[in-house]
């Protein structure tokens, strides 16, 4: 009488192969890699090429490039240009934006205040609006 035997094993994380290997599971692969925090002047983090992340409208501005601490804006109706003007309040670097726009019209936006996350992926412009309005727009843009 013959007796065969089969089945599935699987070995705990713990174990090595018969053969003595390490597993190729390392934390270097079981960890997302942390991105470094962008180095420079707010405006120097700010340089590039932006997409707007909502939905485009006829005021919105859907390109943004900054270069040199000028600002060139371009959407389907509006195309705007500006400088940034560096700004520091109570110790935190700040950098003010009011847009020259073809046609003279802005959408609402009046004097912008520019704001860039911490590692660099997206960066908002939050407008005050008409004087005398409640507000303006937030331009809200991811690195393209």
């Amino acid at each position: 009488m013959a007796v065969m035997a089969a089945g599935c094993g699987s070995e705990s994380a713990d174990e090595k192969p018969a053969d003595g290997r390490a597993r190729a599971t390392t934390d270097a692969t079981k960890k997302p890699a942390e991105a470094a925090a962008p180095q420079g002047t707010l405006l120097e983090r700010a340089a590039g090429t932006w997409k707007y992340i909502a939905t485009p409208g006829d005021t919105t501005l859907d390109t943004l490039v900054i270069k040199d601490g000028k600002a060139k804006a371009e959407g389907a109706k509006l195309s705007c240009t500006g400088t940034f003007v560096p700004v520091t309040k109570d110790g935190k670097e700040s950098a003010t934006i009011t847009y020259t726009c073809q046609g003279g019209k802005d959408g609402g936006r009046g004097l912008g205040h520019l704001k860039v996350k911490p590692d660099g992926s997206s960066l908002v412009i939050d407008f005050d609006g008409p004087a005398g309005g409640w507000g303006g727009p937030v331009d809200s843009y991811r690195r393209a």
